[in-house]
C-alpha cells in the first residue's frame, strides 16, 4: 500500500540504519577491496557480495549469517533512475529486499519481482512501502525491523511473492528457452553439443563486454580482415529496437555473419586460449545463420513464444559468477528430450547444486586455518566446477586481504594451476567446469591489465588433463574420468575434498553408459574391501575421498541422507568401518528443507564433514535445518543454535542415534535409551510378514486365490470391512506372502506407509481377505487387544518416528524390522491393561450411523470425532499407566504428537509456529510454566513455589520467562510485559559468560540464564 507524506531529506537511511536498528546485526558499507575492519572470516564468507554490491551501486548491505537478505542504496529522483538502479541491483540474484532512497522518498522493494523493460509502457516498480516523512520511520516500517528480517517474521503474511522472476531463476529459465528454439531448429542429437558451446561462448562474450574487457577497438580489429564486416559492427541491426539494456553490445551485430562470427571465435580462442573454444572449426560446419539469429534474440530477449527474456537485464559485472555454473542443470546430459533428460539425471544421480549450498560447504571446510596451509582441493564429480569456483575464490579473498592488494595474472594461475583439482565423466559438464574457473579468474583482473596480457601474448591455462606437458598445460581437471579408475598418483596430494557426488543406485533402467560407471565403482570397493549398501554411490564416493585424502586431511561432501538413516546389513557394515577410520566433524541434515534446494531431487541429503584421522573422544555437532518462512521465500542456509546437537558418547554408526537426534533432544536420548531395555514386539509375534506382491508378477496366485484382496487405500483405523470393500484377485504374483496365516484368524494388520493425518493406521482383524505388501500381518501370540491400544497410542507414533529410519518425509513409512522393536510392557495382564483393552473394545464397536440426507436419525461427523479423540485421550493415558511413565516422559510423548508431528508436515501453519500469545490469550505459556514449576518444586522449600513474568521483546519475535520463589498461594500473572525487555536483556548479560545482544538472542533462537541468587 502506498503512503505518500511529503518530506524532503536526504538522509532518510541513516534514520533506517538506526529506528530498524540495523545496526545492531551484520550491517556492513560495500566495498571494492578488503578493509581492515573486516575480519578474515566475515571478508572470506561475505566479501564477494561486499564487492559485487559496490558494483551494482549499493551503499549497504545487511546480512542473517552469511546471507545478503537487504540491500540499501540511493538513487536520482526519477522513475528513470529508480528503475535502472533496481535492474542492476536485481543482478545481484540472492538478496530480496531493497531500501531505496530517492531524493527524500524512500522505497522498500521486493528484488525478485521482474525487472523493467525500457519498452514497458508503464514502467513503474512494485513497492511493498513508500515512505515520505522521517519521523514515520518507526511505526510504518516496524514490519522490516531488524528483529523481523532475522526471524523471517518480515516473510510472513504472504507479504512478497515467489522468486520465480529472482535473476538466478530467470537465467536458467531463459537458458532452457533458446536452448530449446535451438533444438527446434536442428541442433539436436549429435548437434546439440554445439548447442550448449553456442551458449556458453555467447555468455562469455556478453561477460567480456560488460567487464569492458571487449572494447569497440577489439570487434574493429577482427572486422578489418574482411570488407564489409566493418560497417555492421559500425551500423545499428534491423533487430536492435530491442535491445533494451544500457551496453549497446556489438556481438549482436556481428551475429548478424556467419563468417564474421566465426572468425572472431578464432580470434578469442587465439588470445585466451583455455579449454572454452574446442572444435570451433567443426563446430562452424553445422551452425547456420538461423541459430545465429536465436542466439542474438537471446541477447535482446526477444526469443520464445513470448517474447519476453530477461537476458536484456542480466548484468554480467555484477551477477554471482556461480550462476554460470547453472548451465549445468540444462546441459549436462546429452539427450534433447526434456523428459529422457530428468531420467538420466536421476540414473545418473546428477543435479545441478544451488551456489548458497556450494558457499555453505566451503564455508565449513576452507577456513582461515586450512587456507593457511595453500591446500589442494578436489571435486571428485565436478559437474560443472561450482565448488571449484568457490574454492578457488575463497583462496583468492583470503590472499588478496593477506596481500592488502589485488592479485596479479600469475598470482591468479598459480592458484587455479596448482591448488585446484577436479575429475569429471562428462566431457561436456568438464569443459563448463573450466569455462566457470576462467571466468573466476578473470573476473579479479582489471580489464586494462587483461588487455595487455592479450597483447603480451599471455593466455589463460589450459586446465583439462590432456596429456601435454609445458607450461601453460597445468592438467587439473581430469575430464571423461571415473574417480574409480583414477590413480592417485595422478593426483598427488590432497588437502580438502568437497562436492556433491551422485546419489542412489541407478536402476536396472540405466542406459549402458551409467551401468559401467557403476560397475567400476563396485568392483573399486569390491578389490578394496570397502562395503556399501544398496549400491549406493555416496558410500563408494565417502570411501573414495578418503582414499584421496593425505593423513589430516578434510573433506565436506553432500551426499544421499540414507548414509546415516538406512540400517540395512550391508549400509551398517559400511557405517561400521567408514565412521571406525574417520572423525566425524559436523553433520549437516538438509532433509526437511530439500525441495528448496534441488527442484526435481526429492531423495533427503546431508553434508558430511569428516577428517582423515580418528575420532577420539570428539564430539560431532550434529545441525537439522527445519522449514520456516524465511528460508522458503530467501532459499538460505539457516540455522538456529536450536537446530544444534552435540554428540558424546553416543554410537553414531546407529542409524538410530541420527534419526532420534533430528527433530528430538538430548532428554529423548535419555527416554529411548531407558526403552531400549524394554521386551519388544516381536517376542509376541507369533506370525509376521507384509501381504502378498505383484512385482515381476513370476509365480501363479495358487492358494492366494481362496483370498479376496482389500485396497490399501481402503484400509482404515476403524470399521468393518464389508464385503462390498473386496476384489477377487487375478494374474500372478511375484510372492503370496510367507504363509496363509497373513489373511486369515485373528491378526493385527499395520499399513507400511504413513498417513499425513493419522499418521499410523492399524486394525485388529477375524474376517479373511488378503493386502498386498505395503501392509504388515501381525499374528499376535496373547492379548492382541492391548498391542492393539499400545499400537493406537500416541507412544507408537512417538517411538516408531523417533526410530524409525524410513519415516523421514520421503516415503515415509515403517519397515516391519522397525516395527517388531516397539518396547512392550512385560506384563499385560495387570490392572492397567485391562483399562487399556476396555477402551479398545470401546473404540472398535463404535461405528454410530453418519448423518446424512437418507439418515436425519445420524450423529453428525463432528460428534463421532469427538467422541473418539475423547475416548483416544484416554487410551494414551491408560498406555502412560501400562508403561509407568514418568510426568516428564508423557510431556515428551505429547509435545512430539501435538507439536512436532504436525510442524513435521505442516511447518508454516501448524501450532508449533503459532505465536506463544495471541489475542491476549496465555493458555500454551500457561501450560508451559505449570510443567516447569512442577519440574523444580523438589528443588524448593516446603512453603515455596515457582512463579513467572513474562516479557515480550524484539519486536515481538521473544519472549522471557523469568522464573523466582514465590510463598504457595501466590496466583500466576502471565500479562505480558512489553517495557520490561532492555531490563531482562541486562539480566541475561550479567549472568551469561559472554554478553549476548538482541540480534544474536533472535539468531540462535533459544538463551538459558540462571543467576547467581536464583
Amino acid at each position: 500500500m502506498y503512503q505518500d507524506i511529503f518530506m524532503k531529506t536526504k538522509d532518510i537511511l541513516n534514520v533506517v540504519y538506526d529506528q530498524l536498528d540495523f545496526k545492531s546485526g551484520q550491517l556492513f558499507d560495500v566495498t571494492s577491496q578488503p578493509l581492515r575492519r573486516i575480519g578474515q572470516d566475515d571478508w572470506l564468507n561475505k566479501g564477494e557480495w561486499l564487492t559485487a554490491a559496490k558494483r551494482a551501486g549499493a551503499e549497504k548491505i545487511f546480512f542473517v549469517d552469511n546471507n545478503p537478505v537487504v540491500i540499501f542504496a540511493r538513487c536520482q529522483k526519477s522513475e528513470e533512475d529508480k528503475i535502472n538502479c533496481f535492474n542492476r541491483l536485481w543482478s545481484l540474484a540472492r538478496p530480496r529486499v531493497l531500501f531505496l532512497e530517492c531524493d527524500g522518498d524512500l522505497s522498500v522493494l521486493d528484488l525478485a519481482q521482474k525487472p523493467v523493460r525500457q519498452d514497458d509502457k508503464k514502467r513503474k516498480l512494485k513497492s511493498l512501502e513508500t515512505l515520505c516523512q522521517i519521523k514515520n520511520v518507526a511505526e510504518q516500517l516496524q514490519a522490516y525491523h531488524r528483529d523481523n528480517i532475522e526471524s523471517g517474521k518480515v516473510f510472513e503474511k504472504g507479504r512478497f511473492g515467489d522468486i520465480k522472476h529472482r535473476a538466478d531463476k530467470s537465467l536458467i529459465s531463459d537458458l532452457k528457452m533458446v536452448r530449446s528454439e535451438l533444438i527446434e531448429a536442428g541442433l539436436n542429437g549429435d548437434n546439440l553439443k554445439y548447442a550448449h558451446a553456442l551458449i556458453g561462448r555467447s555468455i562469455f562474450i556478453r561477460y567480456l563486454e560488460d567487464r569492458d574487457i571487449l572494447t569497440d577497438d577489439y570487434f574493429k580489429k577482427v572486422a578489418r580482415q574482411k570488407a564489409g564486416w566493418t560497417d555492421l559492427i559500425n551500423n545499428p541491426s534491423a533487430r536492435e529496437e530491442f535491445d533494451f539494456s544500457d551496453i549497446h553490445a556489438l556481438y549482436p551485430r556481428v551475429l548478424q555473419d556467419k563468417e564474421f562470427t566465426y572468425a572472431l571465435f578464432k580470434a578469442l580462442s587465439k588470445d585466451f586460449n583455455g579449454d572454452m573454444f574446442p572444435d570451433v572449426e567443426q563446430e562452424e560446419q553445422h551452425v547456420e545463420i538461423e541459430h545465429l539469429k536465436l542466439i542474438q534474440e537471446l541477447i535482446y530477449g526477444n526469443v520464445g513464444i513470448q517474447k519476453k527474456l530477461f537476458f536484456f537485464s542480466y548484468k554480467f559485472n555484477i551477477i554471482p559468477l556461480d550462476l554460470i555454473s547453472a548451465i549445468y542443470e540444462e546441459f549436462y546430459h546429452s539427450t534433447s528430450n526434456k523428459e529422457d533428460k530428468k531420467t538420466k539425471a536421476r540414473q545418473d544421480g546428477a543435479y545441478y547444486t544451488p551456489p548458497v549450498l556450494a558457499e555453505f560447504v566451503l564455508s565449513r571446510v576452507l577456513t582461515v586455518k586450512e587456507l593457511q596451509k595453500q591446500p589442494r582441493v578436489l571435486d571428485p564429480a565436478c559437474g560443472s566446477g561450482i565448488f571449484l569456483v568457490e574454492a578457488f575464490r575463497r583462496m583468492v579473498r583470503y590472499k588478496w586481504q593477506k596481500k592488502q592488494a589485488s592479485l596479479d595474472f600469475n598470482e591468479l594461475i598459480e592458484i587455479l594451476g596448482n591448488q585446484i583439482l577436479g575429475i569429471e565423466v562428462n566431457e561436456e559438464a568438464a569443459r563448463i567446469t573450466a569455462f566457470s574457473l576462467y571466468l573466476a579468474m578473470l573476473h579479479y583482473l582489471d580489464p586494462p591489465s587483461i588487455q595487455q596480457h592479450i597483447r603480451n601474448g599471455n593466455i589463460l591455462p589450459n586446465l583439462l588433463v590432456s596429456g601435454k606437458r609445458n607450461k601453460n598445460n597445468y592438467n587439473s581437471i581430469h575430464v571423461a574420468t571415473n574417480a574409480f579408475s583414477l590413480d592417485i598418483d595422478d593426483l598427488g596430494d590432497v588437502d580438502i575434498i568437497v562436492g556433491n557426488p551422485p546419489w542412489g543406485a541407478p536402476g536396472n533402467n540405466a542406459d549402458t553408459a551409467i551401468k559401467e560407471r557403476q560397475e567400476v565403482m563396485l568392483d573399486w570397493c569390491k578389490s578394496n574391501s570397502y562395503p556399501i549398501g544398496d549400491k549406493e554411490p555416496s558410500q563408494a564416493f565417502l570411501w573414495r575421498s578418503f582414499d584421496f585424502l593425505k593423513e589430516g586431511g578434510r573433506c565436506a561432501l553432500l551426499t544421499s541422507a540414507g548414509v546415516l538413516f538406512k540400517h540395512s546389513a550391508t549400509t551398517q557394515s559400511f557405517r561400521s568401518e567408514w565412521m571406525n577410520r574417520v572423525r566425524l566433524n559436523e553433520v549437516f541434515n538438509f532433509t526437511h528443507v530439500r525441495k528448496f534446494f534441488f527442484k526435481g531431487a526429492i531423495s533427503p541429503f546431508v553434508m558430511i564433514h569428516f577428517t582423515k584421522e580418528d575420532q577420539g573422544k570428539h564430539p560431532v555437532e550434529y545441525w537439522s535445518a527445519k522449514q520456516v518462512v524465511a528460508l522458503k521465500e530467501t532459499q538460505a542456509v539457516l540455522f538456529s543454535k536450536y537446530d544444534r546437537r552435540y554428540l558424546v558418547e553416543q554410537d553414531i554408526t546407529d542409524n538410530k542415534t541420527w534419526k532420534e537426534n533430528w527433530f528430538g533432544r538430548h532428554i529423548d536420548g535419555q527416554f529411548l535409551k531407558q526403552l531400549s531395555y524394554s521386551k519388544r514386539l516381536e517376542c509376541d509375534v507369533k506370525y509376521k510378514g507384509a501381504g502378498f506382491k505383484k512385482g515381476n508378477k513370476s509365480k501363479e496366485l495358487g492358494w492366494l486365490k481362496d483370498f479376496k484382496f482389500l485396497l490399501t487405500k481402503q484400509f482404515s483405523k476403524y470399521g468393518e470391512v464389508n464385503d462390498d470393500l473386496l476384489t477377487a484377485l487375478s494374474g500372478k504374483v511375484e510372492h503370496r506372502g510367507s504363509n496363509r496365516c497373513l489373511y486369515e484368524g485373528q491378526r493385527i494388520l499395520f499399513k507400511e506407509g504413513i498417513s499425513k493425518n493419522e499418521y499410523i493406521i492399524s486394525r485388529l482383524e477375524n474376517k479373511s481377505y488378503s493386502v498386498n505388501d505395503s501392509i504388515y500381518s501381525l499374528n499376535i501370540k496373547d492379548n492382541p487387544y492391548a498391542i492393539l491400544g499400545i499400537l493406537w497410542s500416541s507412544f507408537a507414533k512417538y517411538y516408531l518416528f523417533m526410530t524409525s529410519g524410513s519415516w523421514i518425509d520421503f516415503h515415509d513409512k515403517v519397515l516391519l524390522t522397525e516395527l517388531l522393536q516397539l518396547p512392550i510392557p512385560v506384563n499385560l495382564y495387570k490392572e492397567e491393561a485391562k483399562r487399556v483393552i476396555s477402551i479398545v473394545i470401546k473404540l472398535r464397536n463404535y461405528h454410530p450411523q453418519e448423518w446424512d440426507m437418507s439418515h436425519p436419525e445420524g450423529i453428525l461427523k463432528e460428534k463421532i470425532n469427538a467422541q473418539r479423540r475423547k475416548w483416544e485421550a484416554e487410551l494414551d493415558e491408560a498406555v502412560f499407566d501400562l508403561y509407568e511413565f514418568s510426568e516428564e516422559q508423557r510431556d515428551l510423548i505429547r509435545d512430539c504428537c501435538e507439536v512436532t508431528l504436525p510442524f513435521f508436515y505442516q511447518p508454516y501453519n501448524s501450532v508449533g509456529v503459532m505465536p506463544a500469545i495471541e489475542n491476549g490469550d496465555t493458555s500454551w505459556i500457561q501450560t508451559y510454566a505449570d510443567i516447569f514449576t512442577r519440574r523444580w518444586k523438589p528443588y524448593l522449600n516446603d512453603d515455596e513455589v515457582m512463579r513467572a513474568d513474562v516479557h515480550i521483546g524484539a519486536s515481538g519475535n521473544m519472549l522471557a520467562f523469568e522464573f523466582y520463589p514465590a510463598d504457595i498461594g501466590d496466583d500466576w500473572d502471565l500479562t505480558p510485559r512489553y517495557k520490561s525487555w532492555e531490563h531482562i536483556l541486562e539480566q541475561i548479560g550479567k549472568t551469561l559468560p559472554k554478553a549476548m545482544g538482541t540480534s544474536q538472542i533472535v539468531l540462535d533462537g533459544v538463551v538459558h540464564a540462571i543467576s547467581d541468587d536464583a
